[in-house]
């Protein structure tokens, strides 16, 4: 039987991060990451389609607004290990960033696969010792006080058994389960006397059964905002769209299904998929109003009778994208402006600012989060350890926090590893 000072479980970026930053404090060989697959990062390759957005320049206090209940949770670790602090651990191993649109940072190798070889030669450098091969479950850890009367942990499967004084949960959640994360550290969690909340998947596609507009695959649809009704209010989302065989994705559907999901009764434990509503709708013209378009209209009339509706509405609308719309109205493409009446041009002014799409479904296995996690009441934000259990903290998307897509994902990660890490190493130094 092993004995180690720290345990971590689970070798995606916070458990990486984790490791690296309590053997930084503790020495060789004082720490060990158990993972289940045979190979670390397995979800950290995928980021930012294998590009890695590694983190996100916006300040951390505007961040932090995207958190909502959670915010207070978060700051302390955001704050531990700020953006510039995180890219100075991969450029003293000689990976530098650049910064693209919406503040998004990128490797400029443009590789994840590079990313992970860093932190990989932290964890070599630093004698990480790592178990692969290895599945924890609710029914591997025993809590209890060892002959000092110093807590300590007992983790025990078929193929490793060994002692702790400290164990950091980082198993991920529960999307991209070809990954990993296939929901172990919330049964880890509820067999330590943890609650959960809903488990949901966020940053996830909308399938959409219409195969006319799924026909259009491959079709941005740039700079419109996508929202739903909240009551009496739009919740709305300004972004890039982007149709797929099966429906629609890109940022802005990414981050309204975040919106939507925390409003939804989803339970990806329990089953339950009640979605708050299916109906979505698109403003194709965000910058002006129903009123500035419909005065566009009858002022372009005059002069472009004999053009067709449809390349009139090239104004407005991709050019792909033009006959289903017109379809969708039931609207002849071939039909000239000369012969629009009121009650087409107010059709036409309608469906460009509130354009209906109905969901059929979310397209769960490629969710890039998990929304909901452990109750963070029950964690103590500025160490990540358990209120609960003296010894046990928690680390990355296990934790009851999720944001928006650019990148604010990892930088959670690889913040609450850091600070689960540092923490636990240096109560064992006090």
């Amino acid at each position: 039987m092993g004995d180690y000072k720290v345990a971590i479980i689970g070798g995606g970026p916070a458990g990486m991060m984790a490791a690296i930053k309590a053997a930084q404090i503790l020495g060789p060989h004082e720490v060990c990451i158990l993972e289940k697959n045979d190979s670390l990062g397995r979800k950290l390759m995928l980021t930012g389609g294998g590009r890695c957005n590694i983190t996100n320049m916006t300040r951390i206090h505007d961040q932090l607004e995207y958190h909502a209940k959670n915010k207070n949770f978060l700051k302390h670790a955001l704050y531990t290990l700020p953006q510039d602090k995180l890219l100075a651990i991969f450029e003293e191993k000689g990976l530098d960033f650049h910064t693209e649109d919406k503040k998004r940072v990128f490797p400029d190798t443009e590789s994840a696969e590079d990313v992970l070889d860093v932190l990989v030669e932290y964890l070599e450098d630093l004698e990480v010792d790592i178990h692969y091969g290895i599945s924890i479950d609710e029914n591997s850890i025993e809590h209890e006080l060892n002959e000092k009367m110093e807590p300590v942990f007992e983790i025990k499967t078929e193929n490793l058994s060994l002692n702790a004084s400290k164990i950091i949960v980082s198993t991920g959640g529960m999307t991209y389960p070809n990954t990993g994360s296939t929901g172990d550290g919330y049964k880890i969690a509820q067999t330590l006397s943890h609650s959960i909340t809903d488990i949901k998947p966020g940053l996830v596609p909308f399938k959409i059964d219409d195969f006319l507009l799924n026909g259009l695959s491959g079709l941005a649809l740039e700079d419109v905002v996508v929202s739903f009704k909240d009551g009496k209010k739009k919740t709305n989302v300004k972004g890039n769209i982007l149709i797929s065989h099966f429906g629609l994705t890109g940022p802005a559907i990414m981050d309204l299904s975040s919106r939507l999901l925390e409003k939804s009764d989803y339970d990806l434990l329990s089953g339950t998929n009640e979605l708050y509503t299916n109906k979505i709708s698109i403003d194709f013209s965000p910058d002006m109003s129903e009123d500035d378009i419909k005065s566009q209209i009858t002022k372009d009339t005059p002069n472009n009778g004999k053009t067709t509706v449809k390349n009139y509405l090239k104004k407005f609308l991709p050019n792909s994208f033009i006959d289903y719309f017109l379809m969708s109205l039931n609207m002849s493409s071939q039909l000239t402006m000369a012969n629009l009446t009121k009650k087409d041009k107010n059709k036409i002014t309608d469906n460009i600012k509130r354009f209906p799409v109905e969901i059929a479904s979310l397209e769960e296995e490629l969710a890039k989060v998990t929304i909901g996690g452990i109750k963070s009441k029950e964690i103590d934000s500025k160490t990540l350890e358990s209120k609960l259990v003296e010894g046990l903290y928690f680390a990355g998307e296990v934790l009851e926090v999720a944001g928006p897509s650019g990148g604010y994902n990892l930088q959670i990660a690889f913040a609450t590893g850091y600070l689960a890490g540092e923490e636990a190493a240096k109560r064992l130094k006090e």
